[in-house]
């Protein structure tokens, strides 16, 4: 990207030094149809900045395309060209690690899937042909992948029945520590209730 990727500010302007960045999108329309390796690495910039811009630490944001790399590395295409099977079959065999490890990856995988899918799939369906989707599918998938919009709040009978369940198993509680966790819990659930029948 470097020199592609901006122009300095040479006519007309005094502030010395700054220079007008150029999108990757603009930048990548403009030099026809680069190569795929090359847009594969720009779209893991773009992916990386977006990150940034929501607040990641930059330790985080380092790792979330590492799993990326790796996957293609090991089958030497790019993301675009993966496949379900292929994701398995790596994760299965030269990829497998402690279980823990390769849900983070997958789950990584598939966030960088969904970035892709969002923002870039028209434009790479136009350039290589490809269609953009996650090679991480129902089956494969360990969990959700984030993309929750709204959360709702349990309603006040949902809440009074649930810490209910915890008061009325706590007697057959087998670890101190599960026992004290409900027990505050429930006690700290009901003082409001106790508290506006007091006069």
């Amino acid at each position: 990207m470097g020199k592609s990727g901006t122009r300095s500010l040479a006519s007309g302007r005094d502030a010395v030094g700054l220079a007008e960045v150029f999108s990757l999108h603009t930048y990548r329309s403009r030099s026809g149809q680069a190569d795929e390796r090359s847009y594969f690495f720009d779209t893991l910039a773009e992916y990386q900045w977006a990150r940034d811009a929501a607040g990641l630490m930059p330790a985080s944001i380092d790792q979330l395309v590492k799993p990326v790399i790796e996957l293609c590395e090991h089958y030497d295409v790019v993301p675009w060209q993966f496949t379900p099977t292929a994701l398995d079959r790596y994760f299965a065999g030269p990829g497998k690690r402690a279980r823990a490890t390769v849900l983070a990856k997958i789950n990584k995988i598939d966030a960088y899937f969904a970035f892709l899918e969002q923002r870039y799939a028209g434009e790479i369906h136009r350039l290589y042909g490809a269609v953009v989707e996650s090679p991480v599918d129902p089956f494969n998938r360990p969990g959700h992948r984030g993309d929750f919009g709204l959360r709702v709040r349990p309603s006040p009978r949902a809440m009074r029945e649930f810490f209910a369940v915890w008061r009325t198993v706590l007697p057959q509680s087998r670890k101190e520590a599960v026992a004290c966790r409900d027990y505050v819990m429930a006690c700290r659930r009901r003082r409001p209730t106790w508290s506006t029948a007091q006069p």
